[in-house]
C-alpha cells in the first residue's frame, strides 16, 4: 500500500512540476514579449509563409479551417504564436502551425502581431 501511495504522489508531483515549468515558461515569454515593440512594417516582410493559408493579408484564408488574421488583437496574435512556436499548443492546427513558427523569435513574433492587428 505504501509503495502505491508513494507511486501516485511521484506522479502526481511530476505532473504539477510539469505544469509549473509550462506555466513559468510561458510567463516569462510574455512578460518578454510585452517589453518588445512589434512593428508593424518589419513584420509585413516575414509574413510571406503566412499567406499561403491565411491569404494576402491575413483578411481571405484560403480554406475554411484557417483563421482570418486580419484585424486580431495583436495580444490574441503573440500568444498563439508563442504557444504554437513553445508546443504548449497540441491540438487543433498545432502540426501545421508549430513546424511555421519553429524559427521565430521573440520579435518577429510582435512584427507579426503588429502587423495582422493593424490590416
Amino acid at each position: 500500500m505504501k509503495i502505491l501511495t508513494l507511486a501516485v504522489m511521484l506522479v502526481i508531483s511530476t505532473a504539477v512540476a510539469a505544469q509549473t515549468k509550462a506555466q513559468t515558461t510561458t510567463e516569462v515569454k510574455k512578460a518578454v514579449a510585452v517589453e518588445l515593440k512589434g512593428d508593424a512594417a518589419a513584420g509585413a516582410g516575414k509574413v510571406a509563409v503566412c499567406m499561403a493559408c491565411h491569404g494576402e493579408k491575413g483578411r481571405m484564408p484560403n480554406s475554411p479551417i484557417y483563421p482570418r488574421l486580419a484585424g486580431q488583437s495583436s495580444e490574441y496574435l503573440k500568444s498563439s504564436l508563442h504557444a504554437y512556436r513553445d508546443g504548449l499548443r497540441q491540438g487543433g492546427m498545432a502540426a501545421m502551425m508549430s513546424p511555421q513558427t519553429a524559427t521565430l523569435s521573440d520579435q518577429d513574433i510582435v512584427d507579426i502581431a503588429a502587423y495582422y492587428s493593424q490590416q
